[in-house]
């Protein structure tokens, strides 16, 4: 059919209108300007340094600067307060610990629900503490221990480095378990209530294997169980509570990357997927292995599952030790 004028002129009019139109904006590639990943305690700690080898693999993934950003206090909560009222567009993270799910049972005015006030990314480690005992303690392994407890009800007292801390917390889900009771000796902070152990004032103490080895090396203390499901690599030949009888014991110090609430389903699914493929490579996994930590890796799903398991354990445990931070 010849081009007429009368086409040309509909064709014209087509034309303007769909240039009037707008245009769909181009797809832009998650972020697109630096990223803060904060973290809820000061510079130095475990915690603090996990961030900062990830944010440092992010970098080179993302082309974007991951800054860590210390916002120390209450055992995470004043960190986990702030983050979900953060605008959640993924440029704001935050690598959140085991304490996150406890606090709101902890703490009086936590402020926040553990998961409902984040969008869980996913799991990144854990690591077991040890439990051990002085060198001269009479006991010379865990099941004599529990004997020795269910014996003489608060004759066995054990040091931590406050209340609430992991290091309480695993030890009053074994005397849960174990239908004993403790007598517990809070702390503020880990290097006096080590220094009491080995002094022999305490006989017992639940810390990270890591911060326990050099004192296992000087034969300063004697191991006798670790918290994990099952024996370290770290420490193969110290059984678990698992492996010596406590059914369904676990604790663990564990790390997560969570956003703010809402984040979207596709930025939560990229961090998701690149924070996995870091985690997962052997550089990370070296790191994760000499800090004494298994990586994990997980799905948003896998995680949200785990933090409410964690959550309905640790509620209990808080519960029945009637444990009140201050």
């Amino acid at each position: 059919m010849p081009f007429t004028r009368r086409a040309f002129l509909l064709f014209s009019g087509a034309s303007a209108f769909a240039a009037a139109l707008p245009s769909p904006a181009p797809a832009q590639s998650f972020p697109t300007r630096p990223v803060r990943m904060i973290v809820g305690f000061p510079a130095g700690g475990a915690t603090d340094l996990l961030a900062r080898d990830i944010a440092s693999e992010l970098e080179k993934v993302w082309g974007q600067p991951v800054i860590v950003d210390n916002r120390g206090g209450a055992n995470g909560a004043i960190a986990a307060t702030q983050l979900a009222k953060l605008p959640a567009d993924g440029h704001t993270l935050m690598l959140i610990v085991s304490g996150h799910v406890t606090n709101p049972f902890a703490l009086p005015n936590a402020g926040y629900d553990a998961i409902k006030d984040c969008t869980p990314i996913t799991l990144v480690g854990s690591s077991p503490l040890l439990i051990f005992a002085h060198a001269g303690y009479q006991a010379s392994d865990i099941k004599a221990v529990i004997s020795l407890a269910k014996e003489k009800p608060n004759s066995i007292s054990y040091v931590s480095p406050g209340v609430a801390s992991i290091n309480h917390l695993s030890m009053e889900l074994m005397a849960f378990l174990t239908g004993t009771q403790l007598m517990h000796v809070p702390y503020r902070g880990a290097a006096p209530a080590l220094n009491d152990v080995l002094g022999g004032h305490v006989p017992l103490g639940a810390f990270s294997v890591l911060q326990v080895l050099p004192l296992l090396q000087s034969k300063s203390v004697k191991p006798l169980a670790v918290t994990s499901a099952k024996a370290t690599e770290l420490l193969p030949h110290v059984p678990s509570l698992t492996e010596v009888g406590v059914r369904g014991y676990e604790a663990e110090i564990w790390w997560a990357v969570t956003g703010p609430p809402g984040l979207p389903p596709t930025i939560a699914a990229k961090v998701n997927a690149d924070v996995n493929r870091i985690i997962k490579s052997p550089p990370m996994q070296q790191k994760l292995a000499a800090q004494g930590a298994r990586p994990i890796g997980s799905t948003q799903d896998e995680l949200i599952a785990f933090m409410q398991t964690e959550t309905v354990k640790w509620a209990r445990v808080i519960k029945e030790a009637r444990i009140k931070a201050e």
